[in-house]
């Protein structure tokens, strides 16, 4: 199994892609922490929270140590992916479809999630290389039911929801077709945040690990692995 499809399976598997943007980088790696610590296996710093490469960077031994993922977030050229991977993203989130970024992905093997929003959009971001599309922002699009519908005629993409997704969609976007799905302020809840309630991120990262792992434990059996769409 190639980098890339290890890497897709995971996220098929563990489904949430913890998402950090903060204001403040010290807030932002104890959110990224407190994720970590409530189970996230895949771990998104977006490039808008300030010193985001650094904080990338500090928390790579760390993270590889617990088998997490890190990604960096809105990656939105060619020089923020070659940035990214310098600081050791594996892989690159961006919020639309920019093909220099995904170019640069192919070519040093990254893993690239394209942002799109139609089905025009979604299907050339594929074709263009990306490994998923991300239906952003998906609630305004129309949520769960929008991916179902336009899942319809394109099946052969693999998709994330952009978020915000609130726990209690998860299932409802994994019944319409997504393998995972962003999860930032739902868990991350602002109040918290601001309070420093490092205690409650965790246990609310907990809980959306315990949605999908309770999921999954209830549609796979010994003799029947999960498929890649």
């Amino acid at each position: 199994m190639t980098r890339k499809n290890d890497l897709l399976a995971r996220l098929q598997r563990d489904v949430i892609i913890g998402v950090v943007r903060e204001e403040n980088p010290e807030v932002a790696m104890s959110v990224a922490r407190a994720y970590a610590a409530g189970g996230i296996q895949n771990i998104e710093i977006t490039l808008t929270t300030p010193d985001a490469l650094s904080i990338i960077e500090s928390l790579r031994p760390e993270f590889d140590a617990k088998g997490i993922a890190i990604a960096a977030g809105t990656v939105r050229s060619a020089n923020d992916a070659a940035a990214a991977r310098r600081a050791g993203a594996a892989i690159l989130v961006s919020p639309h479809t920019d093909l220099s970024v995904i170019e640069y992905a192919t070519e040093h093997d990254l893993f690239c999630i394209a942002g799109a929003s139609t089905p025009t959009e979604i299907i050339r971001a594929w074709e263009a290389g990306a490994d998923l599309i991300k239906v952003y922002p998906a609630i305004h699009l129309g949520g769960p039911d929008y991916i179902k519908t336009i899942r319809q005629p394109i099946r052969d993409v693999p998709m994330l929801a952009g978020g915000p997704v609130a726990l209690n969609q998860i299932e409802a976007y994994l019944d319409a077709g997504v393998i995972a799905m962003n999860l930032a302020g739902s868990i991350a809840v602002p109040d918290l945040v601001q309070a420093g309630n490092w205690q409650e991120i965790e246990t609310r990262a907990s809980l959306a690990v315990s949605i999908v792992r309770s999921r999954n434990s209830m549609q796979q059996t010994p003799d029947a692995p999960a498929v890649i769409h």
